[in-house]
């Protein structure tokens, strides 16, 4: 008898240890670190984006009108245009916050679908984007890939930024990164601040000088501010 309850005992612990891992396990997965690098900087979303491609089986033009739909951008206050010729079909969107495209293009006889999708917003709507954009590709597509961006201003008081600041701003970031696992983490000097590369294995991935990266962002100093840019793999907007 008691040797029946020293195992259960043991396999009553064995699944509580096994749930522990998993729920870990998930909780490394959902880490955002965008919003973590926003906190600890004390910076806030200016503008994010999306840029998701894949490849597609069925009438690329039908996908494109479709996905038009599926995302609201056929709704009223955005405007719509659309372009096609004998390779590529386009539609372009915008309206007072948000603008992008949706194109078709044939490349090695394959059909190759890009979304291109800016907002600006005070809010980090990655997340709910990305989630939004795969829903609606669902079964449609194939190798899909998603680069993201965010633009944020740090909110300080001095109109100024030096270096030594921007090397400090830098260090606090590269520390969050090395909390959370990542690897090959360079850092090179910009024109107006930093930018630093490092393979966290959260984001879809690219390789640089041999090695794997998937995040990208650059703290920079501007005449209207300082601010922290984030792409994955890399940063996919003009800075």
């Amino acid at each position: 008898m008691k040797k029946k309850c020293i195992a259960l005992l043991c396999i009553v612990l064995s699944l509580i240890i096994l749930q522990f891992n998993i729920r870990l396990s998930n909780a490394q997965e959902e880490v955002n670190l965008f919003d973590e690098i926003l906190l600890a900087t004390k910076s806030k979303t200016v503008e994010y984006g999306l840029k998701t491609c894949f490849k597609t089986e069925e009438d690329p033009k039908e996908v494109c009108n479709y996905l038009i739909q599926a995302l609201g951008f056929n709704n009223k206050g955005i405007k719509l245009n659309s372009f096609e010729n004998e390779d590529s079909y386009c539609i372009e969107f915008s309206s007072e916050n948000l603008q992008g495209y949706i194109e078709t293009l044939k490349y090695n006889n394959e059909h190759i679908i890009a979304i291109n999708i800016s907002e600006i917003s005070s809010k980090n709507g990655l997340v709910y984007l990305k989630n939004k954009v795969s829903n609606s590709i669902g079964y449609r597509g194939k190798d899909i890939k998603y680069f993201q961006y965010l633009k944020a201003q740090m909110q300080e008081i001095n109109t100024s930024m030096e270096m030594e600041d921007i090397y400090n701003v830098n260090e606090s970031i590269i520390k969050i990164l090395k909390s959370h696992g990542s690897e090959n983490i360079e850092t090179v000097n910009i024109n107006n601040g930093v930018s630093t590369i490092a393979y966290t294995k959260k984001y879809d991935e690219k390789i640089n000088n041999n090695k794997l990266i998937d995040f990208n962002y650059a703290v920079c100093n501007y005449s209207s501010g300082r601010y922290i840019i984030i792409g994955t793999p890399e940063i996919i907007t003009i800075y």
